[in-house]
């Protein structure tokens, strides 16, 4: 029987440890992922419908495989937008470890405050129910089940869960702030299992992270700086960065502090999965751990990405004299006018033919482009477009990305990078555009 009651000692030691706490009657942990930076809607609510198109998630960790009743967590996550500045978004989360099982389900609302062209702040609440349980089905020892403290550790229940997020964003830099509960509860700390009232306010999650270009736009590298800030437990920093490759393929790491490293790995699916994997490394402050923690998460794009376009009229002198929004489709190509059937001898267009609102996009949606040149300015961008428009006839867009606060004119758009290089090559055969390149915007 000792060896019954030293071996569940020592496993809910290095849950209490690691999991922060174990609850009571009134809450659940707030639980740990190493590869959320595919989905911060995980920590923090302000971030659903970021990237424009209905996702899911679904994610399983194991932890210390090797350890009997070590932590298995499952998670089932969904947001999208549904207008231009709001989304929603749910969560079911599952966790079991040892004698304990928790189980959340949680809706949320985001709202998105547009402050320029190229940043924003969104607000993220949710809300839902938990569940805890003790099963002790597998347990016969009577003098365990009997055990008072066992039953003082986590009560069978139901209650509520809230948590609140608040992101800024701007040219792909974003700075979040959250708090995981809401409301007022009570856990089973470390010291002496001693019951604690934990206060929401002093309970928290900050989050920073930058995408930004390599080269000529096939790379790109992602770092992302995590700190929690826990009352039962020391303030705990984590360092992530992942390099991505042609949106095809990402590798990573990350360092967790009191914890250890993370090895990070990744690949997209033809713009409809992605799939993730990340293996923590055993960690060297709980003695006997045999192995490390695995975690497997699957993306799935629903859908087309949604384009809430705000549009620009302009006069012609390209000046921007009006402005509304309307919820565009993902036409983001011009009909092609009627000069373009005489070539290089197109006979100029008169500027009432043509609406701007067809052509010109506010926001980039995600995809591959072939990229015609760059420009800081609307103003510029615009002469350079109605002057090839008028005067050549090509099909040509162009359009303004938050991602580097630049407006690129573009002759292709697709989903599909394949499909994108070919066009690629055949724009580069016309000696007016052998300098395009290719360019993903995510």
């Amino acid at each position: 029987m000792q060896d019954t009651v030293d071996k569940l000692v020592k496993i809910g030691l290095i849950l209490i440890f690691w999991g922060g706490a174990i609850c009571s009657s009134s809450a659940q942990q707030t639980p740990i992922y190493s590869q959320f930076f595919l989905n911060p809607y995980i920590y923090n609510p302000a971030f659903a419908g970021q990237n424009g198109r209905s996702v899911a998630f679904l994610s399983y960790r194991k932890q210390w495989i090797g350890i009997d009743g070590a932590p298995e967590t499952s998670t089932l996550t969904f947001h999208t937008p549904t207008k231009r500045n709001i989304s929603l978004g749910g969560i079911i989360y599952y966790d079991k470890r040892s004698l304990l099982k928790s189980t959340s389900v949680s809706l949320s609302f985001t709202y998105k405050a547009l402050l320029s062209e190229s940043q924003y702040i969104s607000f993220g609440l949710s809300g839902g129910v938990s569940m805890n349980n003790i099963q002790l089905d597998n347990i016969n020892d009577p003098a365990i089940l009997s055990d008072p403290a066992l039953f003082d550790l986590v009560d069978n229940n139901l209650s509520p869960n809230a948590s609140f997020g608040i992101n800024y964003h701007i040219k792909g830099f974003n700075l979040g702030f959250s708090l995981p509960s809401l409301f007022r509860r009570e856990v089973v700390g470390v010291e002496q299992f001693a019951t604690v009232e934990l206060d929401p306010i002093k309970n928290y999650i900050l989050m920073s992270s930058y995408k930004f270009p390599l080269g000529n736009g096939s790379l790109s590298l992602e770092p992302h700086v995590l700190y929690r800030v826990t009352e039962t437990l020391p303030n705990q920093w984590e360092a992530l960065t992942v390099l991505h490759m042609r949106d095809l393929i990402w590798i990573g790491g990350s360092y967790r502090q009191q914890y250890g490293a993370t090895a990070l790995l990744g690949m997209n699916i033809k713009d409809m999965f992605s799939v993730g994997y990340a293996y923590e490394f055993a960690n060297t402050l709980v003695d006997g751990l045999p192995d490390g923690t695995h975690e497997v998460q699957l993306k799935i794009n629903l859908g087309k990405p949604k384009e809430f376009t705000k549009r620009i009229k302009v006069d012609q002198a390209g000046n921007r004299d009006a402005r509304f929004y309307s919820d565009g489709g993902m036409n983001l190509f011009m009909e092609a006018p009627r000069a373009e059937e005489n070539n290089s001898d197109a006979v100029p267009i008169p500027a009432e033919e043509y609406d701007l609102d067809t052509y010109y996009h506010d926001e980039m949606a995600p995809g591959h482009y072939v990229i015609l040149n760059k420009h800081d300015s609307f103003e510029s961008a615009y002469d350079y477009w109605a002057n090839i428009v008028k005067r050549y006839g090509h099909k040509v867009s162009f359009g303004y990305s938050s991602r580097d606060d630049s407006y690129y004119l573009f002759l292709f758009n697709s989903e599909d990078y394949l499909q994108t290089e070919i066009e690629l090559e055949k724009t580069r055969l016309l000696e007016l555009f052998e300098d395009a390149y290719s360019l993903e915007i995510d």
